[in-house]
């Protein structure tokens, strides 16, 4: 392991997390790699028949059950944890996309055509051009869905992402997991049956096609799912360590706070028999403090933030994703906030509460001068003087020269004492694991379709996304989209 991973690690403690990662690794850790049919009835100990299986209790495995049920289909959804799970319940709830109803009331022209050249422009040109053109026809259409059909509430506002001159980023009023249980409202409403404690292990494989699935209910328990159909919707591989090494070199060892379950065992399962990777070494990231979960307040944009050398390195009101990606090659992933007094005195409730651990714990360091401060954190204090002085004089004139910063947010540092905070990043998704077509078919080494099997979801999102994030919302709108076409096609698939 790297020196940046054990210099996060110390941050933040994660034994729940570990303990229940243990847990699950003692279900699924010890499963053969293919299985037929005959072999199947001999190690079951019960046989459930249905027309979908759907693996995943996140935003695209709970989708694809309600859609293939509404489209006439049994579907059972298994989901290893015994809650809904997933990473899009932890998600701050943007989805992005274009020629929305929400744009149109606030008078934003924008067109699945104009949509499709930005992500071209942001690596999808090194991609499938079909699943491109097919996100950006549709991404829209899923937003409408959600707020229409299933009345998710978003916020009238629609505004801007990434470097992408158009607002797109549609914002559920609330977070993620609104729509979350939204949709599995209406799939318990239609008649999805949800077993949850359900660990898939093997693909069920005959003459190439997949028939089903063997799942573990605990040490004694195996039962077979016998299906025309199986959507593979169980998240990516963020807490696999192996994987990230193999796949994700980049992010090795990088703190991540995606859903427990995202172990990257069912996107294995695939691999074993045939399926192909697709996928360009990249993750979904945020900023993070490491005395809070999530996106704290505390990464203030009226501060200025400096890297380990003292340096400014960003415009601190910039898109967080693409802060993100920058730190996350720095050599010790770390960043740092300076605030002044008037911003300390400013914290209210939790946040003050936050700011007093990090003093406590040592992440936080408060002098009389920046220079001192940084010093006691092991930042180049005299260059970090330097670079609030450089700020200082930007904000008192009202335009940042070095990274453009808005006006507004260029707010002077003057008042002592001053605090350093200690920031780092997150991962929040994995961009890789099987290569699927439009149908949301998996697809083999040679690129024909696994006969019966299908994915959506973050385990797929390598086909959408190369090395980056195109804007805030993207992986859960590809969540949702692919969630809702991946479940249409096999129930249709299975009527056939």
């Amino acid at each position: 392991m790297s020196n940046r991973s054990m210099s996060r690690r110390r941050f933040v403690e994660l034994a729940a997390g570990a303990g229940a990662i243990s847990a699950l690794s003692a279900l699924v850790g010890c499963a053969p790699k293919t299985i037929d049919e005959m072999e199947a009835n001999q190690k079951a100990s019960k046989t459930i028949d249905c027309d979908v299986l759907v693996i995943g209790a996140g935003a695209a495995g709970i989708t694809a059950a309600e859609q293939a049920r509404e489209a006439g289909a049994k579907v059972i959804l298994i989901e290893k944890m015994g809650w809904i799970a997933g990473s899009s319940s932890l998600a701050i709830g943007t989805l992005y996309g274009a020629g929305t109803q929400l744009q149109k009331a606030q008078g934003i022209e924008d067109t699945p055509e104009a949509l499709l050249q930005y992500f071209l422009s942001r690596g999808g040109d090194k991609l499938d051009y079909d699943m491109q053109k097919f996100c950006a026809d549709h991404f829209g259409e899923t937003i409408d869905w959600l707020n229409v059909e299933l009345g998710v509430p978003f916020k009238k506002k629609v505004s801007k992402k990434s470097v992408d001159t158009i607002p797109r980023g549609h914002n559920i009023d609330a977070n993620a997991n609104v729509a979350v249980t939204a949709m599995a409202k209406k799939a318990n409403e239609v008649g999805v049956e949800f077993h949850y404690q359900t660990a898939a292990e093997s693909f069920v494989v005959e003459n190439g096609a997949v028939v089903g699935v063997l799942a573990r209910r605990s040490p004694e328990k195996l039962y077979q799912y016998k299906s025309k159909k199986v959507i593979v919707a169980a998240g990516g591989f963020a807490r696999n360590d192996d994987m990230i090494a193999q796949y994700m070199p980049d992010y090795e060892g990088v703190y991540t706070e995606v859903g427990v379950g995202c172990t990257g065992e069912t996107i294995q399962m695939g691999f074993d028999i045939g399926a192909g990777y697709i996928g360009h070494g990249g993750t979904n990231g945020i900023l993070n403090c490491p005395v809070a979960a999530g996106q704290s307040k505390l990464i203030s944009a009226n501060a200025m933030w400096i890297n380990t050398q003292g340096e400014r390195f960003a415009n601190e009101g910039g898109q967080t994703h693409d802060i993100y990606y920058q730190v996350a090659h720095f050599d010790d992933r770390k960043f740092y906030a300076v605030y002044d007094q008037a911003m300390v005195d400013a914290l209210k409730d939790t946040l003050k509460e936050q700011y007093d651990a990090g003093i406590e714990k040592g992440l936080f360091a408060k002098a009389d001068t920046v220079q001192e401060a940084a010093a006691k954190l092991g930042i180049d204090g005299a260059k970090a003087a330097e670079s609030l002085d450089k700020y200082n004089k930007m904000a008192a004139a009202g335009k940042d020269t070095e990274f453009n910063k808005k006006a507004e947010q260029l707010k002077p540092l003057t008042t002592p004492p001053y605090s350093v905070l200690t920031m780092t990043v997150t991962t929040h998704g994995t961009f890789g694991g099987y290569n699927v077509d439009t149908q949301f078919r998996v697809l083999d080494e040679s690129g024909k379709p696994i006969e019966n099997l299908y994915a959506a979801g973050e385990n797929c999102s390598g086909t959408f996304i190369y090395d980056d994030y195109p804007g805030g919302g993207c992986g859960l709108c590809f969540a949702f989209t692919s969630g809702r076409w991946a479940g249409k096609n096999a129930a249709e698939a299975a009527k056939a």
